[in-house]
């Protein structure tokens, strides 16, 4: 006890008042950027690899079946946002009893200038879009409508599942004008016509 009462006695308190300062803003730092570092990885996890939602169509007969997807909070930025879907021709309690081809029908509305490409599987590279064209319906609503007709055959002998991508650009040249695009929605219907081979 009598040496710790030395020691204390030893020690310039302005030195010691700085050494206390200069702690404490140091460990205050330290939190702040691991606080800050933690929320950009969090931030730049969620946008760089979205494939949520993922949809899976279960085609196990003749049938047409869709599912949406909904495009919001978007920024404009140099990677692509990424969705992904499942075609297959079983479920857990049924199985396709015939040979099925598909086609692939994309359905969006045109609220932000977006750019849309469709891959297979683990190919991206061929883009699958086989027509791309714009309708107006009665109400002079703009829709987009992206068509994937070469698609395989889903042989009924076996358990088939096709992986596609959707790949969304929403370009970087957009970043200048963020209040025409805040709040808005983009809406993607993905529609699956089944058909059997004959």
């Amino acid at each position: 006890m009598e040496g710790i009462k030395r020691i204390l006695k030893n020690i310039n308190m302005r030195d010691f008042k700085y050494y206390i300062f200069f702690s404490i803003l140091l460990i205050v730092t330290l939190i702040a950027f691991s606080t800050f570092r933690f929320t950009q990885a969090r931030y730049e996890s969620n946008i760089a690899v979205n494939v949520n939602p993922s949809l899976a169509f279960l085609i196990v007969d003749v049938t047409n079946q869709s599912g949406q997807i909904k495009l919001e909070g978007m920024v404009p930025r140099n990677e692509p946002y990424l969705f992904a879907f499942d075609v297959s021709n079983f479920s857990q309690t049924k199985h396709a009893n015939v040979d099925l081809t598909y086609s692939i029908e994309i359905i969006t509305t045109t609220n932000m200038p977006l750019e849309f490409k469709i891959f297979k599987g683990n190919d991206m590279e061929q883009n699958e879009i086989d027509a791309d064209t714009t309708t107006t319906d009665e109400n002079g609503v703009y829709y987009r409508h992206l068509v994937i007709n070469d698609v395989s055959v889903m042989n009924y002998a076996n358990d088939v599942t096709d992986t596609y991508t959707l790949w969304v650009s929403f370009p970087i040249e957009y970043k200048n004008n963020p209040d025409d695009y805040a709040g808005i929605i983009d809406l993607v219907d993905i529609k699956i016509s089944a058909e059997q081979v004959v």
